[in-house]
C-alpha cells in the first residue's frame, strides 16, 4: 500500500521522511521523493508494509501535520494491478 505525502519542505530527504514516519511506528519499505517538475512542490510516495486500514491510520496522523514550516497533506494511493481480472 502506498501513501502520498505532499507539501514537503524544500530539501526534504528520504531519511527525514523515514524518521517522521518512525515516530508513528509505520513499517516503511520504500520512500521515493519527487518535486513533480516544480521546485516548490515536493512529494513523497511511501510504500508501506501494511493494509489499507494501516495506511488510512497513517494518513490520519500525517495529514494536516505542521512539519518544518509546512502543513503536510497525505492520501492513500491505490495501485491497480489488474491481478485476477482474467480469472474464470
Amino acid at each position: 500500500m502506498n501513501v502520498v505525502i505532499r507539501n514537503l519542505p524544500d530539501g526534504t530527504s528520504e531519511d527525514e521522511i523515514r524518521d517522521l514516519l518512525k515516530e508513528h511506528g509505520v513499517p516503511v519499505t520504500k520512500v521515493t521523493l519527487t518535486n513533480e517538475g516544480d521546485a516548490e512542490r515536493y512529494v513523497a510516495v511511501v510504500t508501506l508494509d501494511t493494509d489499507r486500514t494501516g495506511a488510512n491510520a497513517l494518513v490520519s496522523m500525517v495529514d494536516g501535520k505542521f512539519w518544518r514550516g509546512k502543513t503536510l497533506a497525505a492520501r492513500t494511493q491505490i495501485m491497480f494491478t489488474g491481478e485476477g481480472l482474467n480469472q474464470p
